[in-house]
């Protein structure tokens, strides 16, 4: 959880929030937009956060519904976690919530299966809308508005119109294990609201996992948004009846085990290809025409499996990818914390801690 006391960041906030705003009220037709329901893409979970995103094959805690739902077969018990996070100081509010547990029926013939639910939501509220005070600023009649008769608007602050954005997205996962392979997949439904202006959209995970692939080695593969998920807007103007698409992502990723039994601890290295076909240019870290790819990179120590020491990369390769984090278990709870450097190059870090009931 962060907080900042610098008004500065708070007028960047204010900003920033004010064009996610515009993006998402410019009216558009049927398309794939490469950021439609980018409000998901971190995930949940301090603890993957802190290995740097890099959590597709490991996947073995309650957030496993999002990172990996084939994760959710053999687990040991039921899990709840739960995490808030706070950026801009305290004007854009990410909460996330899984409940995770072993089933004792299958769905497809397989055994030790496992079924989660789980939720994003994202919030900001006070969003200034000043569009509407474009002639009160124009004095000179030009049709535009120049720096000095921006200053104006200190003025006319009574008459700013505040709106917020709300942003959901509810899943439901199933696992089970067919032979050495955890196959699992998860259905989603996704709601995003701002200024009248809302969306509903439906979509589909599936995630493959095969543990010891050699000696320690996992192996990963979660194929996102499969089906291609549709949000559909509705609200006034031209705007009802627009559809964005978030395109199919693959990621497929390794992790390695360490046993180190002399100091009764454990070295997990993780690492994961995000990969799109939307062609995001320069917003991933490696592109090739429509093709993009991040790469995510991180590690774990587990000492006596109490207390955990992580870092990682999240998309780079400099102190704004960097991530790190720490977590400490007592008897069925677990705490983690985790830090993410300025990966939206706006001076503002993450923060962000989560608690994991056991029982």
């Amino acid at each position: 959880m962060h907080r900042s006391g610098l008004s500065g960041t708070k007028e960047r906030a204010r900003v920033a929030a004010a064009l996610v705003a515009a993006l998402l009220l410019a009216p558009s037709g049927a398309s794939a937009a490469k950021y439609a329901g980018s409000f998901m893409e971190d995930g949940g979970g301090a603890r993957a956060l802190g290995m740097g995103g890099a959590f597709t094959a490991v996947a073995d805690d309650p957030s496993a519904a999002f990172w990996n739902p084939a994760g959710l077969s053999g687990l040991e018990g039921c899990g709840l976690l739960v995490m808030h996070a706070e950026q801009f100081g305290d004007l854009v509010d990410r909460d996330y919530a899984a409940y995770a547990r072993p089933v004792d029926w299958s769905l497809m013939g397989g055994t030790e299966a496992g079924f989660a639910i789980s939720a994003i939501r994202l919030g900001v509220d006070d969003i200034e809308l000043t569009a509407h005070l474009h002639d009160q600023l124009d004095t000179n009649g030009d049709g535009v508005v120049t720096d000095p008769e921006l200053a104006g608007l200190f003025n006319l602050r009574d008459q700013f119109r505040y709106v917020s954005d709300s942003e959901l997205a509810l899943f439901a996962s199933y696992a089970e294990r067919h032979g050495d392979w955890l196959l699992g997949g998860t259905v989603k439904f996704v709601r995003q609201s701002v200024a009248g202006y809302s969306s509903l959209g439906l979509g589909a995970d599936l995630g493959l996992l095969r543990r010891g692939v050699w000696r320690g080695l996992d192996f990963g593969l979660k194929l996102q948004d499969i089906t291609t998920t549709f949000l559909a807007w509705s609200g006034p103007g031209d705007y009802a009846g627009t559809t964005e698409l978030i395109t199919p992502t693959i990621v497929p990723a390794l992790a390695y085990r360490f046993p180190l039994e002399r100091w009764r601890a454990e070295l997990t290295l993780a690492a994961s290809a995000e990969s799109r076909f939307d062609d995001r240019g320069d917003a991933d870290q490696y592109a090739s025409g429509a093709f993009s790819t991040n790469l995510h990179t991180g590690a774990e120590l587990a000492l006596d499996r109490r207390v955990f020491l992580r870092g990682g990369f999240s998309g780079g390769w400099g102190t704004e990818e960097l991530t790190a984090g720490a977590g400490f278990r007592l008897a069925d709870l677990t705490v983690d914390y985790a830090y993410a450097g300025d990966t939206l190059g706006n001076d503002e870090e993450t923060h962000r801690v989560s608690i994991t009931a056991h029982f």
